[in-house]
């Protein structure tokens, strides 16, 4: 069995629908209705997108390298956020918890 094929029996068609109308209506409020977007709204898009899509994929959870690539995109996600210059209070959040989700997980890897 091809990695295609895998992946095809691992997607949950239910929640990928439900995550593509979030994306697609995400995108259209942050790229069309809000006008032009900055540079850095277009590079957190890049980030935001592939976490959110991870999400209706079965077992995706259980790779090793799934919880610390998740917790440096949250890491990543504050980072923009402050950059382009909203939500401050809710950037900080985002890369406090990912900082201390990358901490945890070198802490159980060294154990």
């Amino acid at each position: 069995m091809t990695a295609l094929h895998n992946l095809q029996d691992r997607i949950r068609p239910g929640a990928l629908l439900v995550m593509v109308a979030i994306i697609g209506a995400g995108t259209y409020f942050e790229f069309v209705y809000y006008g032009p977007p900055t540079l850095y709204a277009i590079i957190l898009w890049f980030i935001v997108v592939p976490m959110l899509l991870a999400t209706t994929v079965t077992d995706v959870g259980s790779h090793p390298l799934y919880q610390p690539l998740l917790y440096g995109g949250l890491v990543a996600v504050g980072i923009l956020q402050f950059l382009d210059g909203d939500w401050f209070l809710l950037a900080g959040l985002f890369v406090l918890c990912g900082t201390i989700g990358l901490i945890s997980e070198i802490r159980n890897r060294s154990n």
